[in-house]
């Protein structure tokens, strides 16, 4: 048990709790921390492609908890669960050994209502908007309708907005749906399918919102096919995943 914790690596820490039985989790939950563990394991050998970087990870878990929920009866800092160290930490923690480019370019939850999905994607957007290095970068919070596709692009502004530090680094634009990240020109913009949302779209960041809601994978198309000449990008894809079996978000389901 000592050597998981060597690192301060909540990540690891918490796959092996989940691997070992913790109750309460879902199967693909289970099966993504027992890919983390088995990778470990492979990590460093000759024909595993990527390593594990816990401080990359603990960066943005650390990063997180910086970070203010002002919605409610008065702010108070953001506290991750240890579903959500996993659920983030994993995102950054794995790297390509090739370049040191991260591994997951793809991201999708599936939880009920009011479980943090776009929360953790607005932890995630002014993350990489700010502070991943990259610079000049697109970033786009994205649904099929433009009022669901702000409700992520808003989950950054309140961020944002709660913290003085945070929005001296920050410049945003609400009639234009516009966040600018002032440090490394990267932008966040809220886009929709009813807007015109169309093919060309170089995303390092998207949040797909209520991936069930969407009738075909034409969103999904439309960011996903833009990142394809980017070293590291992130579609996040989250849902309460529906009743309908014949879907694009049944179809990831199936995939994931």
């Amino acid at each position: 048990m000592s050597g998981w914790a060597v690192y301060n690596d909540r990540v690891t820490e918490h796959a092996r709790r989940v691997v070992e039985g913790e109750p309460g989790h879902g199967l693909l939950h289970r099966l993504a921390c027992q890919r983390h563990l088995n990778d470990l394991k492979r990590e460093r050998t000759k024909d595993f492609p990527y390593y594990w970087d816990p401080d990359a990870a603990m960066r943005v878990i650390k990063y997180a908890e910086t970070l203010t929920v002002a919605e409610g009866d008065e702010p108070h800092p953001v506290k991750l669960i240890p579903e959500q160290d996993f659920d983030i930490g994993a995102v950054f923690g794995w790297k390509k050994v090739a370049n040191g480019k991260r591994r997951f370019r793809r991201k999708y939850k599936s939880v009920a209502r009011q479980n943090g999905k776009t929360f953790e994607n607005g932890i995630l957007g002014t993350y990489i908007a700010g502070f991943s290095g990259y610079h000049h970068g697109k970033l786009f919070t994205t649904a099929t309708k433009k009022r669901q596709s702000r409700i992520a692009w808003e989950e950054m502004q309140k961020f944002i907005n709660a913290d003085p530090e945070l929005a001296e680094l920050f410049d945003i634009k609400d009639y234009k749906h516009l966040i600018t990240a002032t440090e490394t020109g990267c932008t966040i913009e809220a886009l929709s399918r009813e807007a015109g949302l169309d093919d060309g779209f170089r995303a390092i960041f998207a949040s797909i919102d209520e991936l069930h809601q969407h009738k075909d994978n034409s969103v999904y198309k439309a960011i996903y096919n833009g990142t394809r000449s980017l070293p590291e990008t992130l579609v996040s894809m989250i849902t309460t995943r529906g009743k309908l079996l014949n879907s694009f978000c049944k179809e990831m389901d199936d995939y994931a």
